[in-house]
């Protein structure tokens, strides 16, 4: 398992550093000039900051348990706990990096997520975790929980929040996961879909809806898929969209292109019979544009013609 790390230097407020080394895990390290944030109003906030930045774990945790009666908001208890849960996580990283395994520390990250509910870090690592044990379900679920943590602006202040080339990376992860998934998994795991977290804007979006094979009918996950897609949209009441219709490289290329355009034909209506009200236009692609995965070796003839297999969904 190799490290991605990354570099935070929040004294000056500058943008955040990253450099990636590998496919594993977020290492972070943040220097905050031992002061807390100046939206933060309670001391239990300004406390765990200081032992974040001595790398005081125990200390961190012990203000964190006893935040909730401190005369603190319920969202600055939050964000104790979760300043808590980023130095247990920086010594996890930090043992990672030195040799350690992540798979070691599986149970102490599930405990951060349940006891603090994030950062987006932990939901990261985790994901990494899922993809590497192949329950592409799970880190699909993992990375689109990451990207949605690391894109609340309450919950996830600017010195803690991933930076545009992570935010891309996070939502191309989740739609790989996704696509690889025997099961469809939800485009949105907490509120409504978006396609801008943090101003950035994501354009387009691959859906794992799924077809029988050689034709442009539904299976019953592709319904369950479309039926999520259409969902969204009405979440985000685009003015219109194009749907890019791709297949594997199975047969001739132009039953491909002729298959890629019908299935994207397939879901339009779909769409339009479910309720949305903007304008659909219709692309095949047929197999000239493979999908390119983080890491083609992780998968086997069959999962990347899944991967292959594909309609992309560009909010215009």
């Amino acid at each position: 398992m190799l490290l991605r790390s990354l570099c935070f230097d929040a004294i000056t407020g500058a943008k955040p550093l990253r450099t990636f080394a590998g496919i594993a895990l977020a290492s972070t390290v943040f220097a905050l000039a031992g002061a807390a944030p100046a939206e933060a109003a309670c001391d239990a906030y300004t406390g765990v900051t200081e032992a974040f930045n001595a790398g005081d774990e125990q200390k961190a945790r012990s203000i964190a348990e006893t935040a909730s009666t401190a005369n603190c908001s319920a969202n600055e208890r939050t964000l104790t706990g979760r300043v808590a849960s980023l130095t247990a996580f920086n010594r996890i990283a930090t043992t990672v990096g030195n040799g350690g395994k992540l798979a070691d520390h599986q149970q102490e990250l599930e405990d951060l997520q349940r006891q603090y509910g994030g950062p987006w870090q932990v939901y990261d690592a985790l994901g990494d975790l899922a993809r590497e044990r192949k329950d592409y379900e799970q880190a699909a679920r993992f990375y689109q929980l990451a990207l949605e943590d690391g894109s609340n602006e309450t919950m996830t202040p600017d010195w803690m929040a991933p930076d545009e080339q992570y935010i891309l990376r996070l939502d191309k992860l989740a739609g790989e996961m996704r696509l690889a998934s025997p099961r469809p998994v939800q485009l949105a795991m907490r509120g409504g879909c978006k396609v801008s977290f943090r101003g950035v804007k994501i354009k387009k979006k691959s859906t794992p809806v799924r077809y029988v094979f050689g034709t442009a009918d539904f299976t019953p996950e592709g319904v369950e898929a479309a039926k999520d897609l259409a969902e969204c949209l009405k979440t985000m009441k685009p003015g219109s969209i194009k749907l890019i219709g791709h297949t594997d490289p199975v047969g001739s290329a132009d039953a491909n292109y002729k298959l890629s355009l019908a299935r994207a034909e397939t879901l339009k209506s779909y769409l339009s019979t479910a309720g949305y009200a903007g304008a659909i236009t219709t692309e095949g692609k047929g197999e000239d544009q493979p999908f390119t995965p983080d890491d083609a070796s992780a998968y086997d003839t069959d999962t990347m013609n899944q991967l292959h297999r594909r309609v992309e969904v560009d909010v215009e």
